[in-house]
């Protein structure tokens, strides 16, 4: 009896472990990585005079009137063990070196490695410039990492919602050829009339949003759109901080939707809000404010089209871009030190006037070119990319001409494309070189750097799709 009682449960045994085989295991998998997403946003306004940036003479021009606060803005995305953290900060410009400088601090507040921390600015005239006043330069890194973490601090699960449209007669270039031949290239726009022109390039126009759905906190709104700044630091002879009409559209869009907002420039090397083409859909006696607003009435028109698409997975990647200077002016490197020099004993109007003389197109130029003469041949720029799930983003250092960022976009693998730049020295295009922009002759870079870099942009989005 024990014999048969012994076959029988060796019997079932066996029909055990085969039904384990056949998929009848109790053993658990590690459960599915959720995509989170958080939002942290600290204040870097002055609470005393500080160097102001935008205008290349932060040494002698102070700020003064707050106009409106300007911030640090942070979205973290988290899936799984990956963090990766998504900078906006309210200043003209940010170079690789201070990038770097923040990076390392987030990485010091937050533990996210620096290849995950990606940094773009809203390209404000109106706000200081890193490197100028040492109490400042510390409150604009520490706000950095304290928004790192509050971002971190607010994940949340998330569903993702995605809009894009193009806006008409709201973007325009600022280079404009004349019946007459003659070339108009004014760097603030320009409210004349009496004669006609046509622009020489036309802007990316390109509106993009992504609505971070979450169920438990506050929906987060990421906003990508080009425009250059209308520079309310004019209100009080250039020193009045403000973070222009982003600030408005960032503003207006909390209060009326309850959402938190970050916005991200994108290509605003040629761009302006103004154009010498009249415009029926922008408001007369336009100023930063009633564009910000302006540009929120038309984000807002687009949030019902919002439709949801399924991600997951975070990717990066990044590339040392070798960009080549522009050494074509360096024979008039004494006429540029006069040019300089003049500007900063007498003022731009002499220093313009000397500099039309030596045929520079201001003072601003012969101060480029001081600049670039002790420059090696080229001059390494680090581009990134990074994707979460179906939708691709690019950051890096440059004021990117808006042809450049409609040729990433077409070109991109991916259905949505986020270009965020960081706003940080002209690349112009081939032909601005042959007209001689404002843009190529106080840039750095040489001509076809522009192509260049957006071929690589194309190569890193399809590296992360």
């Amino acid at each position: 009896m024990k014999k048969i009682i012994s076959v029988l449960l060796t019997i079932c045994i066996l029909l055990g472990l085969c039904a384990c085989g056949a998929g009848g295991s109790t053993e658990t998998t590690a459960p599915k990585a959720v995509l989170q997403a958080g939002y942290g946003r600290e204040s870097i306004t002055p609470d005393h005079p500080v160097g102001m940036g935008g205008y290349s003479d932060s040494e002698t021009r102070k700020s003064g009137m707050v106009l409106d606060y300007i911030y640090t803005t942070c979205v973290a995305f988290n899936e799984g063990d990956t963090t990766i953290l998504i900078y906006t900060v309210d200043v003209c410009g940010l170079s690789d070196v201070v990038m770097e400088k923040m990076r390392s601090t987030i990485t010091t507040f937050t533990g996210i490695p620096n290849e995950n921390i990606f940094i773009g600015a809203t390209h404000t005239h109106s706000a200081p410039s890193y490197g100028t006043d040492d109490a400042w330069d510390k409150v604009f890194l520490d706000a950095a990492g304290n928004a790192g973490k509050a971002a971190i601090a607010d994940l949340a699960p998330i569903k993702l919602e995605t809009a894009t449209t193009t806006l008409e007669n709201m973007n325009f270039v600022r280079h404009y050829l004349m019946n007459d031949g003659t070339y108009y290239g004014s760097n603030f726009g320009s409210t004349e009339s009496g004669f006609k022109a046509h622009a020489l390039e036309y802007p990316d126009r390109q509106l993009t949003l992504l609505k971070l759905d979450r169920e438990s906190k506050k929906d987060i709104l990421m906003v990508n759109w080009q425009a250059h700044p209308a520079a309310a630091a004019r209100q009080d002879d250039y020193t009045a901080v403000s973070a222009d009409f982003v600030g408005h559209t960032r503003s207006t869009l909390e209060n009326e939707t309850g959402m938190m907002v970050a916005y991200y420039t994108g290509a605003a090397g040629n761009t302006n809000p103004r154009s010498l083409i009249e415009s029926e859909n922008l408001p007369e006696n336009m100023n930063y404010r009633t564009y910000g607003k302006h540009l929120a009435k038309k984000v807002q028109e687009l949030l019902p089209s919002l439709a949801p698409v399924e991600a997951s997975g975070i990717k990066t990647t990044r590339v040392a871009f070798e960009a080549p200077i522009d050494h074509s002016w360096d024979h008039m490197i004494k006429e540029a030190n006069e040019v300089f020099e003049l500007w900063k004993s007498e003022g731009k109007d002499k220093g313009d006037a000397l500099g039309k003389q030596y045929g520079f197109t201001s003072s601003y130029q012969a101060r480029a070119i001081r600049t670039r003469h002790s420059l090696p041949a080229t001059q390494t720029r680090e581009l990134r990319a990074f994707s979460v799930g179906p939708i691709g983003f690019t950051t890096g250092t440059y004021e990117m001409y808006s042809d450049h960022a409609e040729y990433v976009k077409e070109n991109s693998p991916f259905d949505l494309t986020f270009v965020i730049t960081g706003c940080s020295g002209y690349i112009g295009n081939k032909a601005s070189y042959e007209y001689r922009s404002y843009e190529t002759d106080t840039g750095m870079f040489a001509s076809g750097t522009g192509e260049a870099m957006a071929e690589e942009y194309v190569k890193l989005l399809n590296a992360v799709k």
